[in-house]
């Protein structure tokens, strides 16, 4: 199954992208919705096509990070073992937190982690629940996984290095460090 990005999302992608980059020169408070529809070239009628609210921009963040995992599944699917799938989810994680930048994730930490952190309606845990159980169905495991708490884990891992790169700042191994540490606690669960 190939999920395509709509036209519509593709384009709030492209704003919120602009968006990121005005943030991270002024930070969020500092900048305004005049601001914004000047650096993206549309006007405040269409701002608010797209947004709620200045605020309500993180929230988009979240609903593209989900759009994104289901651009990448069939890429994510594609690798043999529920471990590599799942290596390869955190590190597509890490891609996406890269590519908004420290500021964005900076942000996102410190607005709304709680709102979002753990929702398990939202199909980025889908997709991760999928594989776990398909590999917990396969024999993957060479212990007993429950499927929740593995979730958790890993989401623990990622947003775990997330804190620690804005605690750190701008040069930080983000993706590398997910990816190292996952595939460190993968490696202990499978055969």
């Amino acid at each position: 199954m190939f999920y395509e990005m709509e036209k519509s999302s593709k384009k709030k992608e492209e704003l919120i992208s602009i968006i990121v980059s005005l943030m991270d020169e002024e930070g969020l408070k500092n900048v305004t919705i005049k601001d914004i529809c000047k650096a993206t070239n549309i006007s405040i009628g269409a701002f608010y096509h797209y947004f709620q609210s200045k605020d309500s921009i993180v929230d988009e963040m979240f609903t593209l990070m989900d759009e994104f995992f289901l651009v990448n599944q069939e890429a994510i699917l594609q690798h043999p073992t529920a471990a590599e799938q799942i290596i390869d989810f955190v590190n597509h994680f890490g891609i996406y937190v890269e590519k908004w930048g420290y500021y964005a994730n900076l942000l996102i930490m410190r607005s709304h982690i709680t709102k979002y952190s753990h929702n398990k309606k939202r199909r980025l845990y889908g997709i991760l629940e999928e594989i776990i159980l398909k590999g917990i169905n396969d024999g993957e495991f060479k212990v007993k996984v429950n499927t929740e708490e593995l979730i958790v884990m890993i989401f623990v891992i990622m947003r775990g290095y997330l804190l620690e790169w804005v605690n750190r700042e701008h040069n930080y191994p983000v993706r590398d460090n997910m990816v190292k540490q996952a595939t460190y606690l993968l490696k202990s669960l499978t055969i």
